[in-house]
């Protein structure tokens, strides 16, 4: 009788989901489609228009050459400066 050594079963990590959010952003900016009135999509875009979000998400994008450091909001695109009081939207720092 042969014993055949067999690997143990390991469950396949769990699968990335899509934003519809982002979706629907893309969407509208690459292909013109408007979300339906009212639904999530369509505040994220009108977020997206006015440059604002609910929660800004900065990505430091500080070079060598910038005096002090930078980032872009990851939600909406706006210019970020750090501050004593953590990131804030660059020309709304106190002096």
């Amino acid at each position: 009788m042969k014993w055949f050594r067999r690997r143990p079963a390991v469950a396949a990590p769990p699968a990335e989901r899509a934003d519809p959010a982002l979706i629907a952003v893309l969407e509208h900016d690459l292909l013109g489609i408007k979300p339906v009135p009212g639904s999530p999509a369509a505040r994220a875009v009108a977020l997206r228009r006015t440059s604002t979000c609910v929660e800004h998400r900065p990505i430091e994008t500080t070079e060598l050459r910038d005096p002090r450091p930078t980032a872009i909001c990851a939600g909406c695109g706006t210019h970020m400066v750090e501050s004593l009081a953590g990131w804030v939207v660059a020309g709304a720092e106190e002096p």
